[in-house]
């Protein structure tokens, strides 16, 4: 697993907030092994025989969430005028990227 690799990652048993953040806290995407660049330098869910047995069903269940979301209820932005938020950036390796604002949402439960 490229995680646990010292050659990719220093210390890669202790918790370092900034891993993956460059010096101006912009996403870091140059890690290298034996003097070469890697492609895939992350992957969270393993690979191969090490892979997260859970993966599938997490998709799924997202996927599943959505659908249902989608077809059980209306939805429409509250200020049609509001912009897409930003992503906030230092918060990059924390699993799920926070925007930066919400986006209010107005539902109804379809007839």
């Amino acid at each position: 697993s490229p995680q646990k690799d010292p050659e990719i990652y220093t210390d890669p048993e202790v918790f370092k907030y900034n891993r993956f953040l460059s010096s101006d806290g912009s996403e870091k995407k140059d890690f290298y092994k034996d003097g070469k660049r890697l492609k895939n330098y992350s992957m969270p869910w393993g690979a191969g025989h090490n892979q997260c047995l859970g993966k599938a069903y997490a998709i799924n269940s997202i996927k599943q969430f959505v659908f249902l979301v989608l077809v059980h209820f209306d939805l429409e932005l509250i200020n049609p005028n509001v912009e897409i938020p930003e992503f906030d950036l230092s918060r990059y390796g924390f699993g799920l990227m926070q925007p930066e604002h919400d986006v209010p949402v107005r539902y109804r439960i379809r007839p």
